[in-house]
């Protein structure tokens, strides 16, 4: 009782969090078209105090990969539901809040509570070692293949971000190391102790900068790091809310620095607050207001079916870019494989079929411990809430990891724990 009153004050604190934070955004980065806060409006707060019905779910599922997963998707629908009522843009706000929350419905409950055994091949001690040095080496070989056609070092928002081109393949195998390979042997060899392997693995990260010049690859190592700590540290439900809340303090007293330094430039709030609390909610508030008054794609994004039919749109994320001017904008399948592909009323049933899915990653996963699923799925999760599950899943690694994690085998390790452990 007592740890499950814990979460439930910590996911409400995470509630107050995350609207002081939008309000904070709307001040500090009025380009990102977020609408200012200075008048609360009432509705605006008993439609996100409604949103505690939801309180009792995340503390009636047990942890698994659906339960990480499923805490971002509903931190976006929450901040897109404070969002709708101060939106800047003209198009049916409540029709896109109620698709919303049942779009969250649809995809967060097959992932929290379809827990299904699924048979798994019995790998020996021998074999998993093997596939661990596949990987390792396979990682090596597509860094070693990136830099063979050039390196840039500079500012990931600068112009040295284009200098170098690389076949979309090769682009492809990056985006699978660093979203899927790399997070899951650091989760290996860091829970086996195994930390000079370990080490090597983040520096292995880290050279892949000059490469992809993107700070998500700097941060890759330190966040590892802190995941394995938390869910060391907490039990894995309440490390999960952690995660998300942490960060998030740390940003707003980022912000709280304006009051003494004007010229601050908030480096942290931006790179946390903004980016990885505020964009996926943006992100529904930008596409319900595009696909308003555009028609929707039937999934012409996806490359496969782009050949199959006629497509008016090119990449969604250049799309935005070129009507709203806040950068390449991609989004999570809320916006893209939802009102983006189906529009707002269809929504949900994509949803549902996206969490579906989700689903088959979280059972693949169920016999491992929940500390070594969180940091190998420490890239994968922010990508699924920030990006097309189609993209997640084949260009940034997502459905290898799902693999990786259905043939993991080596009991007494620490890689596997009892069920009881997963609260």
């Amino acid at each position: 009782m007592t740890s499950r009153l814990t979460l439930a004050v910590v996911i409400l604190a995470f509630f107050v969090c995350s609207v002081g934070s939008l309000m904070i955004c709307g001040i500090l980065f009025p380009t990102m078209h977020i609408g200012r806060s200075d008048s609360v409006p009432l509705q605006a707060v008993a439609s996100v105090a409604a949103m505690a019905v939801f309180v009792p779910v995340f503390l009636a599922a047990r942890f698994s990969f659906g339960y990480l997963v499923a805490f971002p998707i509903f931190s976006a629908v929450l901040s897109f539901v404070w969002l709708s009522f101060v939106s800047v843009f003209d198009y049916q706000h409540a029709t896109a809040r109620y698709s919303m929350v049942l779009a969250l419905i649809a995809a967060i409950t097959p992932p929290l509570f379809l827990n299904v055994d699924i048979p798994r091949p019995a790998l020996s001690d021998r074999a998993m070692s093997r596939l661990i040095v596949l990987l390792v080496v396979a990682s090596t070989a597509v860094l070693i293949a990136d830099m063979s056609f050039g390196v840039a070092f500079g500012d990931p928002y600068g112009s040295s971000r284009g200098n170098v081109a690389r076949p979309a393949w090769m682009n492809y195998l990056t985006g699978i190391v660093l979203g899927a390979v790399i997070p899951y042997l650091f989760a290996y060899f860091s829970i086996r102790k195994q930390w000079y392997f370990a080490i090597c693995v983040a520096v292995l990260d880290l050279c892949f900068y000059p490469v992809v010049l993107n700070k998500s690859v700097l941060m890759l190592p330190a966040w590892l790091l802190f995941l394995f700590w938390l869910f060391g540290r907490f039990s894995p439900r309440l490390a999960t809310v952690l995660s998300f809340l942490i960060p998030m303090i740390f940003g707003l007293l980022d912000a709280a620095s304006l009051f003494v330094f004007p010229d601050h430039p908030f480096v942290v709030f931006s790179a946390i607050n903004l980016r990885f609390s505020a964009v996926p909610a943006l992100a529904i508030d930008h596409y319900a207001d595009f696909f308003s008054r555009h028609t929707t794609t039937n999934f012409c994004q996806i490359s496969f079916i782009r050949r199959l039919i006629e497509c008016s749109y090119g990449e969604l994320g250049v799309e935005m870019a070129n009507v709203y001017r806040t950068g390449n904008f991609n989004a999570s399948f809320l916006a893209t494989e939802g009102i983006a592909s189906v529009g707002l009323k269809l929504a949900p049933i994509s949803a549902l079929f996206c969490g579906l899915i989700l689903a088959a990653g979280s059972m693949a996963s169920r016999h491992l411990s929940p500390r070594f699923i969180a940091v190998s799925s420490g890239a994968a999760v922010p990508i699924i809430t920030n990006v097309p599950l189609t993209t997640a899943l084949l260009t940034n690694g997502v459905g290898l990891l799902f693999l990786l994690w259905w043939i993991t085998s080596s009991p007494g390790r620490g890689l596997s724990l009892p069920d009881t452990k997963h609260r």
